[in-house]
Parts: C-alpha cells; structure tokens; sequence
C-alpha cells in the first residue's frame, strides 16, 4: 500500500510540474478609482475642494473647466478608460445639467491618473450666491468606488466625493479670488471681507489693482510671492494689526467690524 502511494504522489507532481504556468488561472480583481487627493501619507493636506469665482477676469467668464485628479488602485490598461459621476443633488445647491456639466473623462492608457472635467456655468444664480456641486464618482463597466479611505483618516472626508464652490461676486481682486492666491494672502491677512480689503490698501498704500492678475498668463501664488514676500507681509501685517489696536482703544474697546459684523483679524497676530 505505501508503495503504491508513494507512486501515486510522484506521479501527481510530474504532472503539476508538466503544467504551463501561463495557463494556470490567477485572481485579478475589478479595478477601482478615487480623488487622488484622497491618496496616501505623501499627498496628505491636498484639499477635498476648489473655490472658482468667475466674476473677476475683464471680460466677465462665461463658463470654466475644473480638472480634478482622479487615480485608480489597479492595474495599467493599453487603451482609454472613461469613467463616470454626477453631482449629489440633496446635498448640492448647484443643479447637473444646469449649473454644472460633466464632461467625458477617462483613466488614459498606460496612465494610473487621470482628469475629471467638469464645467461650471456663469448664471444669473451666481451673482448674489455660492453654489456647491457635490461630485460622486459612480461606477460603470470598467470601474468600482468602494474606497472611501483618505489619508491622513476623516471623519468628514471621503474619497469619492469632491466640492466645487463657485459664484461670480466682483468685489473680491482676483489674486483673492483665485484658489493658490487666496490660501496665501487669507495666511497673512485672515478671511476676506470688503472691509478688511479696503483697510488694508489704506494702511500699506496700496490700490485694488495691486490685488489683481491675468490669470490667462501669471499664476496667482507667483504674482503674490513677487509683489508680497515674507518680509513685506509681516510688516504690512503689523501695521494693520497696531491701527487694529489703536482703533479699539479709541473706541472703549469696541473692534472695528467687517461688513458682515466680524471683528476684523489678521491671520497673524504679530505687530
């Protein structure tokens, strides 16, 4: 009997061993995509959303495209992948269709990242509001969206989802207006109001057209790097943060107020 089975094991393993491994069958699970802002530890702080004012350009935008990255967890292909979404319409105030259109978009060969294009519409909507379009990746043929994780972990983050905000308010100069531009000047100066504005270029000198740029041709960060280094924010940053403290004790500790009834605040504190 040992025999036997000791011949029958052999003869198992000549036969495993005579197998073309090409032929051999192998897990391939469905390839999936998510925001690339979402992505790892390396990308963390990259921003869930993007805030578009198409009301400063000369003349006034009409529309504007919105690219968004989008990165798939899976494997390489030799041809164009499209992929799909829409806007989340009980959580959005903007409307698909109306609003917003979401344009044909596609994992691109050989490419592991890939563009969402979507365009927002200048409307009568946009001159006294904000709309928000709630975006939601949606799957299709080629396609899951389960990975919601996003790094480093929140609760209020998913990664899936992406917001664009947009309106076409004129008051706010356009290197404000523009979203590397205004991360910037809201680091030195706090959040924008009319007011604060208008103080500002009182206090350092300035005009409105110091705030202002061809987005077509300049960057903002670049045109607010050049016009405004570190040196030049901190001491324009000081002498409204002591007009600030004067004001207050010239007015029994009453702050002056923004438009919006706000105590005016730089975004930092030194003077």
């Amino acid at each position: 009997m040992k025999t036997t089975n000791i011949a029958l094991f052999i003869s198992l393993l000549i036969l495993l061993a005579s197998c073309d491994h090409d032929s051999l069958p192998t897990y391939k699970d469905v390839d999936r995509i998510y925001f690339q802002y979402a992505g790892n530890p390396i990308t963390a702080g990259t921003s869930d959303q993007v805030k578009i004012n198409l009301g400063y350009d000369n003349p006034i935008k009409s529309d504007s495209i919105v690219r968004v990255k989008v990165k798939l967890m899976g494997h390489l292909s030799d041809v164009d992948r499209p992929f799909k979404c829409g806007v989340i319409s009980q959580e959005s105030s903007a409307v698909q269709g109306e609003d917003v259109e979401i344009l044909f978009s596609v994992i691109p060969a050989g490419k592991e990242v890939g563009d969402l294009l979507i365009k927002v519409k200048n409307s009568t909507k946009i001159e006294t509001t904000t709309l928000l379009a709630r975006i939601r990746l949606l799957p299709n043929e080629y396609f899951h969206v389960d990975y919601t994780q996003t790094y480093p972990v929140s609760s209020t983050k998913n990664g899936l989802e992406y917001n664009i905000y947009f309106d076409c308010k004129t008051d706010m100069p356009s290197l404000w207006a523009d979203p590397s531009g205004g991360a910037r000047l809201t680091q030195y100066f706090g959040k924008y109001s009319n007011v604060k504005f208008d103080l500002i270029c009182e206090v350092c000198g300035v005009t409105r057209e110091y705030f202002m740029h061809n987005p077509e041709i300049e960057s903002a960060i670049d045109v607010v790097n050049a016009r405004i280094p570190t040196a030049v924010s901190w001491g324009w940053i000081s002498q409204i943060n002591r007009y600030l403290t004067a004001y207050k004790n010239s007015h029994d500790g009453e702050p002056l107020r923004d438009e919006n009834g706000e105590e005016i605040k730089m975004g930092l504190t030194i003077q």
